[in-house]
């Protein structure tokens, strides 16, 4: 008998031709087979087949724009995080490639961290010998920030994930103290800042236009602190009839922490005030507040308002 012809949509065939071309070093082969496997299936198994074939085939950021798609997957197993992190290297996502070798999202060899952190270093170096240029421009883009429209703003803080550490520190510091920078961002290098473990404190501006020197590293994270968690609790418990009405308020809150951050419980000292105000502006009933002073009702609604204020400036 010949060789299996592989017959459309048969997903099996497709693999087992992608591993052989795989085992032969035929990459573009393999590539192809496997893509046509992962578009009839798109199972982890393929991805991370198919992942490492455009590897071997210096096809990087096809693999991250492919690995990205299962992060969760890769991020949970021990050689497929490894896989994951030569994927951010490969396309100088140093950052990014920290951040999760800070976390240590899952039990590895004793020295496995430590030695990836020594490995983004050394892409770090190399690629300020090759990109010195292009780090500059992306630097300077980060500086000016608020020059920019906010959707070209997004796109830069992107951007910055590919600067090396040192970098990347430095335009951060100079991003937390620009009045002109949306709190929202600021918000993100802050959080950025902690994900990374930066022990040195750096000054932050904050919403009530003070400088406060702050310590990432002993930061919780952006939707961490209690008092929004208990707003957050009270509201759904609520609203658990209307499951649209209660994503909304999730993602509002999202933002609105961000906002406050990292001074929430500093703001929201009485969930359960927030908690009813918020549940007659987001339903729109009659919700008796009588309970609250009136003083501490309005303290809530001027809130409210600024928040409102600031997300409608991500619009414009």
């Amino acid at each position: 008998m010949g060789e299996k012809i592989p017959f459309p949509q048969n997903f099996a065939r497709f693999v087992e031709l992608g591993q052989q071309a795989s085992q032969q070093q035929q990459w573009p082969q393999a590539i192809e087979h496997l893509q046509a496997a992962y578009a009839l299936a798109q199972t982890f198994a393929v991805n991370v087949l198919l992942v490492t074939a455009l590897i071997a085939d210096e096809q990087y950021q096809q693999a991250a724009t492919l690995a990205q798609e299962k992060v969760d997957d890769y991020l949970a197993a021990p050689t497929e995080c490894a896989l994951y992190l030569t994927v951010l290297r490969q396309t100088h996502n140093f950052i990014g490639g920290r951040k999760i070798c800070q976390a240590q999202p899952v039990v590895q060899a004793a020295t496995f961290w430590s030695q990836e952190l020594v490995a983004i270093e050394q892409a770090e170096k190399s690629y300020r010998q090759q990109a010195s240029q292009q780090i500059a421009t992306l630097a300077k883009a980060l500086y000016q920030l608020s020059a920019v429209p906010i959707y070209e703003q997004l796109n830069l803080v992107k951007q910055a994930q590919h600067l090396p550490l040192t970098e990347f520190i430095r335009a951060s510091r100079r991003l937390l103290t620009d009045r002109y920078v949306h709190p929202l961002l600021r918000a993100n290098f802050l959080d950025e800042l902690r994900q990374l473990g930066v022990t040195t404190a750096v000054d932050y501006l904050w919403l009530d236009d003070t400088i406060k020197a702050v310590e990432p590293a002993d930061l919780g994270a952006i939707t961490a602190a209690s008092s929004l968690q208990k707003l957050q609790d009270q509201l759904l418990t609520v609203l658990a009839a209307d499951p649209v009405l209660s994503q909304t308020i999730t993602g509002e809150l999202a933002l609105q922490a961000a906002y406050l951050y990292p001074f929430a419980d500093q703001v929201i000292v009485q969930p359960k005030i927030w908690a009813a105000v918020y549940q007659a502006t987001y339903t729109g009933k009659k919700i008796n507040l009588t309970a609250f002073s009136a003083a501490e009702v309005a303290i809530v609604q001027q809130w409210q308002k600024r928040f409102n204020q600031l997300t409608q400036r991500l619009s414009e």
